[in-house]
């Protein structure tokens, strides 16, 4: 029986190409006032090392305060904006808070940004990299990492180079895989993929670089960062736990999604569960069975963003690469409309603000399923 042709990229580009300019223009008039507020956040949390007050990163208000007082020139105070991320990701901070703020601004994103493209270009089919490229960084997900300051160009790209570089070179692969350590939330399916696959060398490469995170920032910062950090998490501020509450909903999380909706946080929490079973389920099958290696990643990169238990607008640079390598596969019997579908949907999020963006997640979960159900490559 023959295939179903995909879409002429044309036809694609008529759909796709209006909600990009929506997208765009919302996220530019929603940043214009406050751009790189997030990277303001690990800016200020550099300062603070500079300055030998890495109490500052554990006191939420005063933290916020003086992020407040660095960047006087916003229009309008941000609201409260606390450091939450594991202690070695500190190591990040660092080398960039040396320069002044917008030029280490300036420099994170245009550096995050090359190594994106770079692992793009590795995966792009013959004659497509400019279609893989552009199609990829044309989502409005993209605009939002810009105008938020976020760092979701290096985890995108440290999972796209890894995966392509776990069967060619699996120690190196493994190692970029290892440093997706500082987006936790995301990378739990990670080893899952690299179990399924048996690339133990990668495994290990991953798990010795996680080692060598966590020691080095024993040192740098220090042990009392670490202490503070899991107490921080373990419940030891209630005004803490209420904002990680609150900010759930502002992403694009199964759980908010429900919350959303109108179910309750037992409902959606167990919504929650049940989609980390599937994107996990999926992930198997699409590793454990022989697919072509662009379908495992669009696989993985789609489940990773499905599964997150928080997940934010910019995290979801990995669905408009999903969606590209997707639909610049050969024919197959991929109904290319739900990745289409998807990377529109980025153009409407959050859903606490835009009600159409509740409809992601049933296009990632269609996505999902679909690519799974295709056949998978004759095996040699």
């Amino acid at each position: 029986m023959p295939t179903a042709s995909p879409p002429p990229l044309r036809v694609a580009l008529l759909v796709m190409a209006p909600c990009a300019l929506l997208g765009w223009v919302f996220y530019y008039y929603l940043f214009r006032t406050t751009p790189g507020q997030d990277w303001m956040v690990f800016d200020t949390a550099a300062q603070a090392w500079f300055n030998h007050d890495l109490a500052l990163l554990f006191d939420g208000p005063r933290f916020t305060a003086q992020l407040n007082a660095t960047h006087s020139w916003l229009s309008e105070p941000l609201v409260f904006h606390p450091w939450v991320y594991p202690p070695y990701t500190l190591l990040l901070a660092l080398p960039f808070g040396l320069l002044p703020w917008w030029a280490n601004y300036t420099l994170f994103q245009g550096l995050s940004l090359a190594l994106y493209g770079i692992a793009l270009s590795l995966w792009a089919p013959p004659g497509r990299r400019a279609a893989l490229i552009l199609g990829t960084l044309a989502s409005a997900a993209t605009a939002f990492t810009f105008g938020s300051g976020q760092n979701s160009f290096l985890s995108a790209a440290l999972v796209t180079m890894g995966l392509w570089f776990v069967p060619r070179r699996p120690m190196l692969g493994g190692a970029f895989l290892g440093l997706l350590a500082f987006k936790p939330q995301l990378a739990f399916l990670v080893p899952l993929a690299l179990v399924c696959t048996g690339a133990w060398r990668s495994i290990a490469a991953a798990a010795l670089v996680v080692c060598l995170l966590i020691g080095a920032s024993l040192i740098v910062p220090g042990i009392a960062v670490w202490q503070a950090w899991l107490h921080l998490f373990l419940g030891g501020d209630a005004a803490f736990h209420q904002w990680v509450n609150e900010g759930r909903l502002h992403g694009q999380s199964i759980y908010a999604c429900a919350i959303i909706a109108g179910a309750s946080p037992a409902l959606a929490t167990a919504a929650q569960y049940i989609a980390i079973a599937i994107a996990a389920a999926c992930v198997v099958r699409a590793f454990r069975r022989p697919f072509d290696p662009s379908t495992r990643l669009a696989v993985l990169l789609t489940a990773m963003i499905f599964a997150a238990p928080h997940v934010g607008n910019y995290d979801a640079v990995m669905l408009g690469e999903a969606a590209i390598l997707l639909l610049l596969q050969p024919p197959r019997r991929l109904p290319l409309a739900l990745p289409i579908a998807m990377w529109c949907l980025l153009s409407f999020q959050p859903p606490s603000v835009l009600r159409l963006g509740l409809f992601l997640p049933l296009a990632a979960l269609g996505t999902l399923l679909t690519a799974t159900r295709q056949d998978p490559l004759p095996q040699a």
